[in-house]
């Protein structure tokens, strides 16, 4: 939202200071009004989660896609189809992610660390938009298809993480939905031969899929990497994306799914694992594209390669919502650091936010065995 605002503050500050003149003070102009915007937003979402919350359809069954075009696949002639460009990126993705993967409103909620009201709002407005401007839900042609990908891309990477870990529920992993995301991927990669950021989310969805059968246990716990089985990995799976990873080696500049697929590499490769060269990894990542959850796993590879105080004030200032994940981590840093206390409190605060069973009973058994 701050990054929505202040876009359209610099959209505002292009229209009004040519006709207006520079204000006095630009900075404080800018951020005004970003502020402003802000509040408009917050106050639609507000108004939209409170009178349209039966627009959003209960069923995950799709609407129905005109038939024809050039993409062969029902499933992703749907996605090409929800990525219309007069819709927002991100609603395109929520879209899709209902209609097409069927995940549930807090599902989706959960993927994009957004509450579930702001999300049913989200879907709201981006259903009433299409309805309102006609946007037709057809197969789109070949033409159509490369201003599309980044979009289609993104959710076949979101229904896939929702398959590799789900964020609520008595299982971790959600196998079939993983498959679906990497069969979609597959799919993309046929319309789109050759398309390095296509056959860089396939490598880093196949090396992190690879591992299913080792991340649970027989009694449904959950197994951390370092205790995992090897020989339960798939490694046919690990070869298969290696291989495809040589494919992008001379690529003049890795792109985020590309920097994803080397750390997961180096996961995959026999110990020990090279936890400097994945922080260098995540900082590259974090340069490129910035985000809170890219930070947080930036922290914990510094703190494997024998850092947790440089991992802990990484960390400072970082606000994840609506997941265990970050308290989860501070917790874990603070028991390394002998502060038990503090890491006892963030335990705590990490129980009260988890949602998947095995996780739940993996932080009960670390808070009492710190």
């Amino acid at each position: 939202m701050a990054e929505d605002s202040l876009q359209d503050a610099f959209v505002a500050a292009a229209r009004v200071w040519p006709a207006q003149g520079v204000p006095e003070k630009p900075s404080a102009w800018l951020w005004t009004t970003a502020y402003r915007r802000a509040l408009d937003r917050i106050r639609q979402e507000e108004t939209d989660a409170r009178r349209l919350p039966l627009l959003i359809a209960d069923s995950p069954a799709p609407p129905a896609a005109e038939e024809g075009g050039d993409v062969p696949d029902e499933r992703l002639r749907l996605l090409f189809a929800c990525c219309h460009p007069a819709l927002r990126p991100d609603a395109r993705a929520a879209l899709m992610l209902r209609f097409v993967a069927g995940l549930t409103t807090a599902e989706i909620a959960r993927l994009f660390l957004v509450s579930e009201p702001t999300m049913a709002a989200r879907l709201t407005r981006a259903k009433a938009k299409m309805a309102v401007a006609g946007i037709p839900l057809r197969a789109p042609s070949a033409a159509d298809l490369p201003a599309r990908l980044d979009v289609v891309l993104r959710v076949i990477y979101l229904i896939f993480t929702e398959g590799y870990r789900a964020t609520a529920g008595p299982e971790l992993v959600r196998p079939r939905l993983a498959d679906e995301a990497i069969r979609l991927g597959y799919l993309v990669g046929e319309l789109l031969p050759g398309e390095p950021r296509t056959l860089a989310l396939l490598a880093l969805m196949l090396l992190q899929h690879a591992r299913r059968d080792a991340r649970v246990a027989a009694d449904g716990a959950l197994v951390l990497l370092p205790d995992q089985d090897r020989t339960r990995w798939r490694h046919d799976e690990i070869a298969r994306g290696v291989s495809l990873l040589d494919l992008l080696e001379a690529a003049p500049m890795p792109g985020e799914y590309h920097l994803q697929a080397l750390i997961a590499a180096e996961h995959a490769k026999p110990p020990p694992t090279d936890w400097p060269r994945i922080a260098h990894l995540y900082a590259e990542l974090e340069r490129r594209t910035p985000s809170p959850m890219v930070r947080l796993n930036r922290a914990v590879a510094i703190a494997e390669a024998g850092s947790p105080e440089a991992a802990l004030s990484l960390m400072d200032g970082l606000v994840i919502r609506d997941t265990h994940l970050l308290p989860a981590v501070r917790a874990e840093l603070l028991t390394r650091l002998g502060r038990h206390a503090e890491a006892t409190a963030a335990f705590d605060e990490a129980l009260t936010l988890v949602r998947t069973d095995p996780e739940r009973q993996h932080l009960l058994r670390r808070r009492a065995e710190r």
